[in-house]
């Protein structure tokens, strides 16, 4: 070794260790939340106990998926409910064991990531980043669906398990056949998870022809068929759930793309890096033609009223793994300028690591403070489930169906896909006077609603309904809780706080 060598080395190294020790560390702080509460009965959003009823109802062999018009809709694909319904069978709640199947699946692609950059032909290094790029925008920017009973990360680690296998398969025909049932099983997990398949068919394509005509018939094959059996299992109601009703805005797609970009910039800028590099190798091609397709997917999925930032989840994947190849390709360069012979690419893991570190300590004021709520949240929910449980005489209608789920109550009334029906005009504003009317639900659970107690998820004309026939007996930091003003179900106990 020169002596010119060796300092460039060791300057490397440290900028390369504290670089990812920074990234390390947010990854890190970002479990401390999810693991605290994994077992505690606090809801974290409502897509936890709507995924928590129909896993129950998966379970116990009743309908999936109901018929249009019906109150409740499910507008997921049904394999989710069964790997976490059977996983909820040995822990005794729904709800607990989806968050566990997400904090294990969220740990299963950063695994993923790390294989496929290996597989590749990523050094270690290489590929310690991509996954550690991976796992802390994922803990940080998207913590809330960290440990989350929602079937979107398990979704992910399902197909980026199949992509793998075809890769390290060498898109083999043994690897092929497997890795497109694993594809074609996280589509079954979460619909909209398109963008691997379609770089997958891209990279196949520019791979071989042979290759590619036995992606094309194998996936075929295996959809028509998965089809045939969900058309035997739960006939044309799931064809017509799957597409549900919602609202559409493009300039909220706008809004929710241009806010998450500017989380993203940093692995974004080095993803652009990549392009003069994009047909150096196959899996520059395929990664660039990932972010590209995650990327026109997720501004379209945005724009629906209600889709949450997991519309963006396969962008930030892919931008990770971009962002490595990136650094890969421009670890080599000298830094102009500067008398110590230092090299670009471990300067760029540093400066990732200090933008995600001083990220992640933006948000701690308000992580610590959801922290340090959890134990009077959790009281208040165990109160709140009680007096649902007391009155609720199995047909409560909760806006957080967590609520609902835990009090042992009927799926009564899905909030937010029944208010879109009512929006956009698939059902008469006039179902809110009988759904309503005090005689069909004793006892309703709204969360806080700017217009006066009501749902925000409903048009104002039911939430005019609601507040003309029900009234507050209790409120707490999740809401309220109403009973009929008169009628069979009339409650005339005095207003409580629930803490």
């Amino acid at each position: 070794m020169s002596a010119v060598d060796s300092p460039r080395i060791s300057a490397s190294a440290s900028l390369y260790g504290s670089g990812l020790a920074l990234i390390g560390a947010v990854i890190v702080a970002g479990l401390v939340r999810p693991l605290l509460t994994l077992g505690r009965f606090v809801p974290l959003d409502p897509n936890e106990g709507w995924n928590a009823f129909f896993e129950q109802v998966a379970m116990r062999g009743g309908e999936l998926y109901p018929a249009p018009g019906s109150l409740i809709i499910n507008n997921y694909p049904p394999l989710s409910f069964y790997i976490v319904g059977l996983a909820g069978r040995l822990t005794g709640d729904n709800i607990f064991a989806g968050r566990f199947v997400a904090l294990a699946s969220m740990a299963i692609v950063a695994l993923n990531l790390y294989a496929w950059l290996r597989s590749s032909g990523s050094s270690a290094r290489i590929a310690w980043l991509g996954a550690g790029l991976f796992a802390a925008f994922a803990l940080t920017w998207g913590q809330y669906y960290v440990g989350m009973n929602d079937p979107q990360w398990l979704a992910h680690a399902i197909m980026t398990t199949g992509v793998l296998v075809i890769w390290r398969g060498k898109a083999s025909t043994r690897a092929i056949v497997l890795g497109s049932l694993l594809i074609l099983a996280g589509g079954w997990t979460k619909h909209l998870l398109i963008p691997l398949p379609i770089a997958t068919t891209w990279w196949l394509m520019r791979r071989s022809k042979s290759a590619f005509i036995t992606w094309i018939v194998c996936s075929s094959l295996l959809l028509a068929l998965i089809a045939v059996i969900v058309w035997w299992l739960y006939g044309p109601a799931f064809f017509e759930s799957l597409p549900s009703a919602r609202a559409y805005s493009v300039h909220q797609a706008i809004k929710a793309t241009r806010k998450v970009l500017k989380v993203f910039a940093p692995i974004i800028a080095l993803s652009l890096c990549l392009l003069p590099h994009a047909f150096r190798s196959e899996r520059n091609e395929f990664a660039l033609v990932y972010l590209l397709t995650a990327g026109v997917v997720a501004f379209g999925a945005s724009g629906g009223f209600g889709v949450d930032i997991n519309a963006f989840f396969d962008l930030m994947i892919a931008a990770s793994l971009c962002a490595a190849l990136a650094v890969e390709e421009l670890w080599s360069r000298r830094l102009p300028g500067i008398a110590r012979p230092i090299t670009l690419g471990p300067v760029l893991i540093l400066l990732l690591g200090v933008y995600l570190g001083v990220y992640a300590a933006s948000l701690m004021p308000k992580t610590w403070a959801e922290i340090r709520n959890l134990d009077g949240l959790e009281k208040e929910t165990q109160l709140e489930v009680r007096l649902i449980a007391d009155k609720g005489q199995g047909r409560a209608a909760c806006e957080v169906p967590d609520l609902c789920y835990w009090a042992h109550q009927q799926f009564t009334l899905d909030y937010f896909n029944f208010g879109q029906r009512l929006i956009v005009g698939k059902e008469p504003l006039t179902e809110c006077d009988s759904i309503f009317d005090g005689k069909q639900l004793p006892i309703l659970q709204v969360e806080h609603y700017k217009g006066g107690f009501g749902s925000g998820q409903l048009p104002p004309a039911c939430n005019l309904v609601i507040r003309r026939n029900y009234r507050v007996i209790a409120q707490s930091e999740l809401g309220f809780i109403l009973v009929p003003s008169q009628g069979p179900f009339a409650d005339e106990g005095d207003t409580q706080t629930l803490r």
